[in-house]
Order: C-alpha cells, then sequence, then structure tokens
C-alpha cells in the first residue's frame, strides 16, 4: 500500500525516530564529552542530541577502505578531501564583485521540460535544472537561447533561473566538473541566465561532522565561483545545528558579495518536528547579517508568511503546478484554503497548455496571498 502525506504531516516512522535523535538540539542538551578535546571545536560547535554518543566518530562507519567520506579513521581520503576544499573554514574563500541578481518575481515555477505543450510558455521567469545545461564532460548542452527555449518551451523574454539543489548524483556531477565550471559558468552567463541556486551538498545526521563541515566548504565554494563568474548566484543555505548557521550568518556579514541566499524546503527540513529550527535560525541569519538579504525558497510554501519578514525580497520557487499538469491534475483552494487537486479529463495527447496557464495562476494567487498575510 502506498501513502502519500503532506510534507508537515508525515507520520511517525522508526526511521522519523531514530533521526530526531540524531538532531541537533543546541544548547537545550549537553555537548558530547569527546567534543571537548577535539581540534575543530571552534568550527564545529561540538554534538548536542538525544542519541547517547562520545563524539562524532561514534558515527564513523569502520570501514576506511571503503570510506568515500571525510573522516580522520580514513587518513588518506582525510587528507585529500581537506586539500580539495583547501580548509573547512569559509573566510579564505576567495573574494569577489556583489553580482546580485535582478529583481526577481515572488512567484517562479520550475518546468522540467517542454514536452506535452504545443505553445511557448508566456511568463516573467522559470525555474530550470541546473544539471540539464551541461553534459558530463562540462561542454554546455545548449549554445544559443533560442534552444533553450525549444527545450523548455518558454518565451523569448521569460527571465531564466537555474535551480542547483536536487538529489546527489546532480550535484555530484557539477563538483566533479571541476576545472571545466568555470567555461561553463560564462556559457551560461552568456544565455542570459539572471540567477543560480548553488548546489545543496548534503549534511547527514547519520555520519561524522567533518562531512557536514566539508559541504558547507562546497556549497561555499561553487557559489564564490558563480559570481566571481559575472553570474548572480544565491548561497545556498544548509546547516544541521545553530553553530552552522552562526557560522553562515559571520560569513555573509562580512562578505557583502552575498546578496541571494537560498533554502530548500524538500526533504529535511520539510519534517514537522524539524521545522521549527530552520524557521528560528533562518530569521536570525538575516538579521545578523546587517543588510537586507533576497530569499529563494523551493518549497515550504506555508512557511512564506514566517519567513517573508526577515527579507527584503522572497521569491518562491514552485514545482507543484507543472508536474499537477502534467498527471493531468487540476489544482484549486478547497473552502478551508488549502491547495487541493483533482484528475482533469483530457483526450489522448492533447496539450497540456491551457491548464498548465490555470494551474500556475492558482498557484501564483495562494503564495501572493500568503505574502500580504492571507
Amino acid at each position: 500500500m502506498r501513502i502519500i502525506t503532506r510534507p508537515q504531516e508525515q507520520p511517525v516512522t522508526p526511521t522519523l525516530r531514530r533521526q530526531r535523535r540524531r538532531w541537533d538540539e543546541g544548547d537545550t542538551l549537553p555537548m558530547a564529552l569527546g567534543c571537548l578535546g577535539c581540534p575543530d571545536l571552534g568550527t564545529c560547535g561540538g554534538i548536542r542530541k538525544r542519541q547517547d554518543a562520545y563524539w562524532c566518530l561514534d558515527d564513523c562507519c569502520g570501514k576506511p577502505e571503503t570510506c568515500d567520506g571525510m573522516c580522520p579513521n580514513n587518513p588518506l581520503g582525510f587528507r585529500d578531501r581537506m586539500r580539495e576544499i583547501n580548509g573547512l573554514e569559509l573566510d579564505n574563500l576567495p573574494r569577489a564583485e556583489p553580482c546580485p541578481a535582478p529583481a526577481l518575481p515572488s512567484y517562479i515555477p520550475y518546468i522540467y521540460h517542454g514536452n506535452r505543450r504545443a505553445v511557448p510558455l508566456d511568463i516573467e521567469a522559470v525555474a530550470l535544472p541546473l544539471r540539464r545545461f551541461y553534459r558530463p564532460d562540462g561542454r554546455p548542452r545548449f549554445t544559443s537561447r533560442a534552444e533553450v527555449e525549444a527545450t523548455f518551451g518558454i518565451a523569448p523574454h521569460t527571465q531564466l533561473v537555474l535551480i542547483g539543489s536536487g538529489r546527489d548524483v546532480a550535484i555530484e556531477a557539477w563538483w566533479k566538473l571541476s576545472e571545466n565550471r568555470g567555461p561553463l559558468l560564462a556559457a551560461l552567463r552568456a544565455l542570459g541566465v539572471v540567477l543560480i541556486t548553488g548546489p545543496n551538498y548534503s549534511m547527514f545526521t547519520d555520519e561524522v561532522r567533518y562531512n557536514d563541515m566539508h559541504a558547507m566548504k562546497r556549497i561555499g565554494t561553487t557559489w564564490q565561483e558563480i559570481i566571481d563568474a559575472g553570474v548572480p548566484g544565491a548561497y545556498h543555505l544548509n546547516a544541521r545545528s545553530p553553530q552552522d548557521y552562526r557560522r553562515l550568518a559571520t560569513f555573509i556579514a562580512a562578505r557583502p558579495e552575498v546578496t541571494d541566499v537560498a533554502f530548500e524546503f524538500k526533504t529535511g527540513a520539510a519534517w514537522r518536528t524539524r521545522l521549527g529550527f530552520h524557521l528560528k535560525e533562518l530569521p536570525q541569519l538575516a538579521g545578523r547579517a546587517g543588510r537586507p538579504l533576497n530569499v529563494v525558497m523551493i518549497g515550504g510554501i506555508n512557511t512564506i508568511p514566517i519567513l517573508a519578514p526577515a527579507f527584503r525580497r522572497l521569491t518562491y520557487i514552485d514545482t507543484s503546478a507543472f508536474m499537477n499538469s502534467v498527471y493531468r491534475q487540476r489544482l484549486y483552494l478547497n473552502n478551508e484554503g488549502k491547495m487541493k487537486k483533482i484528475a482533469e479529463l483530457t483526450l489522448t495527447g492533447q496539450p497540456i497548455d491551457d491548464l498548465l496557464v490555470e494551474n500556475l495562476a492558482t498557484m501564483r494567487a495562494r503564495v501572493e496571498s500568503l505574502l500580504n498575510g492571507g
């Protein structure tokens, strides 16, 4: 049997219970005893979780010969990954000139492809997957704006926002491009891309903390490369603990080139019992920055009223309108103001253009209502 639930209404499963015990609870719990002697305590901040643990190395897999993470028990891999990111600290990332994005609409739909439509989508801006814009060897897939429009079914004047977050395979592929990322970013700038949200390298609760800090440094590195190439980039915020958020806030406060940030609510952050942690920390980070920031949200529509006041401009990236249209489902608001969907009967092979336009209008109205306090 398949059970589908809303992101904020997940059932309490054994997996979720295990995850809860691994979540960092900040100052509400004592620090693990073994953290006190760690040379990287100042960067990491230590672990504070309900699960019994002496230090983060309790989560070591114990198989250094096959380990692909950043663990002190795998000395060669640890050394190579430390060199790969030039240390754990964020403050040694090269400086770049600010490259802010233009004023974006509050609602931008995520368009995955141009199939099942007959006419270009006439809309102000669309979000497209970054992974679709390059080949495995780093060569760009598109050499002209017209090719992008034909592939995704969009109008010539539509602004392009590329989303770097996604599945681990795709974001690891971006990192593996290495020195090829520079020429590729130049090609994306030539296509007129108005914003790229940086890759969201994953942070796992069941691995040593060095993997978290390695991911944070890779996020910072890829963001810096984006704006250094003259393409507006949103710094992806990924954090497991209050210390991670403090590190990000300190970095952002010292770097005026950080003008836009991004956050994804589609995975772990969407859990009802963990959502509050991020909704507490994100506005605090915006306040600590000392200047107005723009935020790009991927998912988490119900958090808009909480986050919007903390940022100068909020842009919501919506995946539901397009995907529901592809599956021939019409979106609507019920009497309680909740988004629902109903099957739309269509002829075999009938394009979904009209349904897509109506679903986009429904979702846009919902986002604008939430921004206006509705």
